[in-house]
């Protein structure tokens, strides 16, 4: 069977769809052949089509973020996945958010012959949101990256390091920084921020460091040195850096809300996103408590058992057989 797995233009700091499906694509050439397609500009547009379908392969699958193409490739051969839906249903208002729906939502998705969401949230959403019949819409979650393993690293009760993966808006940054006022650490920030972030981030005392445009394996160095992650998101399509983080063996707080406290299962501490002292609280219990701390992890390995290369990859295979079948 011959696969191809088409990923987007490359973008700085850009890099978790990409770092998934290369995992899968190591698993799949076990036994199938697999072509890896990055997609152009949308100027080359005509070109990544002509390529494509010069390929002549059983199975085309637009990996995520480039939904436009499914409308130039084979129907019954192509596989679309959706990550969430969220800049439709917060990011835009109006004639945009109408657009967007139709162009980069429905018709993708109904132009398919299968649709997979990475997550039962993301998977209801799409059904809940777009009125779509979820016939051919099915569930297989994101996997982890072998570049993410277990590392010994005493935890530092005194001064720990704690980090936060991804700084926009919907990532609940300030919330956090207000929970850190007063407690003596380090915060690691990955992603952009701005003055605002900046003089609150002043205001509330917190040490912190600063990282973008990071590259897949420098991002893996971050959860080796740190000692805690925070992940306490108002809305997520699955929540990567939670299976990061367990995969790594660091204590996680992560948000009591979908899909975020069941991608995290029992290896996380779980706080509403919404209340500063309940995030606050998650954290000191994990600095002061090394039993809760070490319980965490162990649970953690366990649950990201669940996200193997291997069995999220035979998801895929399953479903690709499936299509090539017909």
């Amino acid at each position: 069977m011959k696969i191809v797995l088409i990923y987007r233009r490359p973008a700085a700091g850009a890099y978790s769809i990409e770092a998934i499906f290369h995992t899968v694509a190591a698993e799949l050439r076990k036994g199938s052949e697999v072509i890896e397609y990055q997609a152009g500009t949308r100027w080359d547009l005509p070109l990544d089509v002509w390529r494509l379908r010069q390929m002549n392969a059983d199975v085309y699958h637009l990996t995520g973020d480039i939904n436009y193409l499914t409308l130039f490739l084979p129907h019954r051969k192509t596989v679309l996945t959706v990550h969430d839906i969220g800049h439709y249903l917060f990011g835009l208002s109006g004639v945009k958010r109408w657009a967007y729906k139709l162009l980069w939502l429905l018709w993708p998705i109904r132009s398919v012959r299968a649709v997979t969401a990475v997550s039962k949230a993301t998977n209801d959403n799409i059904r809940r949101h777009l009125a779509v019949n979820g016939a051919h819409i099915e569930t297989i979650e994101n996997c982890h990256s072998a570049l993410f393993k277990p590392s010994s690293r005493p935890f530092d009760s005194n001064c720990p390091v704690i980090l936060q993966v991804g700084t926009k808006p919907y990532k609940n940054v300030p919330r956090l920084i207000e929970a850190l006022r007063g407690i003596k650490c380090r915060l690691v920030l990955v992603g952009d921020v701005d003055d605002a972030l900046r003089r609150m981030i002043r205001e509330n005392g917190v040490e912190f460091v600063n990282h973008v445009n990071l590259s897949h394996e420098e991002i893996a160095r971050q959860y080796a040195v740190c000692d805690i992650v925070s992940f306490v998101s108002l809305g997520e399509g699955f929540g990567v850096p939670i299976i990061e983080a367990q995969a790594c063996g660091r204590p996680l707080i992560t948000a009591a809300a979908s899909p975020m406290r069941e991608v995290a299962g029992e290896g996380a501490c779980l706080a509403d996103p919404l209340d500063v002292s309940q995030i606050r609280a998650g954290i000191v219990r994990i600095i002061e408590d090394p039993q809760y701390r070490d319980q965490l992890v162990a649970s953690g390995l366990r649950n990201i058992e669940r996200y193997s290369p291997a069995g999220i990859s035979n998801q895929y295979l399953d479903l690709y057989r499936r299509i090539a079948c017909v």
